[in-house]
């Protein structure tokens, strides 16, 4: 898989460098120090996952993952910072990045991260998603939504939650990849969200599922 690193701190480019430098599905096809460097980077070049900081100059690495999102959606996005206030994650999760990870976490985190988001799944550091339950406010639609999803729905999406990627929901609900796809598609319409990310957001805020 190809990713680019993007971070304007060589001393944590470089670590990063050397941790998927020893995972074998990886790899790294560039180190950019700021958002400008990687959209035009993006723009010539096929990358699957881009891992970046927030706080950079000319694009911010928000406004990075806005503009991913928007011009190669199927390119997934880590933030990796050592902020966790409430206006960056509020953003970062309205951004639609598919990891969130400070830079305090481990390494094995990352690796985690990296394989989870790259095999289409979606993935958050605790901190992160301890910050996610206090913020949201809770909304009045809970039963209502909850009655209008199936048994099965309700599996998957505590699954989805669980940061199980497709394949593994299939397997261990004995389904197929696309049972669960179908799954999948009838939560976005019921929720009216268009991410596995939006989904998540979606069934916090609104106290869907215990985490």
């Amino acid at each position: 898989m190809k990713v680019i690193l993007v971070d304007d701190h060589p001393i944590v480019m470089e670590g990063i460098e050397m941790l998927l430098g020893e995972t074998p599905r990886i790899c790294l096809l560039g180190k950019f120090t700021d958002g400008k460097s990687a959209q035009e980077f993006i723009d010539s070049s096929s990358v699957d996952l881009v891992i970046t900081d927030i706080n950079m100059p000319e694009i911010d690495g928000i406004e990075l993952t806005k503009w991913v999102k928007e011009n190669h959606p199927n390119t997934k996005v880590i933030i990796l910072s050592m902020h966790d206030n409430d206006q960056y994650v509020n953003e970062i999760i309205l951004a639609d990045a598919e990891g969130y990870l400070l830079k305090e976490n481990t390494s094995e985190e990352l690796v985690n991260a990296v394989n989870r988001v790259l095999d289409d799944g979606i993935f958050y550091s605790d901190q992160i998603v301890g910050k996610l339950r206090s913020n949201f406010l809770i909304q009045n639609k809970k039963h209502e939504i909850l009655q209008s999803l199936t048994e099965r729905e309700v599996e998957v999406l505590q699954m989805i939650i669980q940061e199980f990627t497709t394949q593994e929901i299939a397997d261990k609900l004995f389904i197929s990849r696309h049972t669960v796809e179908s799954h999948k598609k009838n939560l976005f319409k019921k929720t009216g969200q268009k991410s596995l990310v939006g989904l998540v957001k979606f069934s916090i805020s609104h106290q869907l599922i215990d985490l």
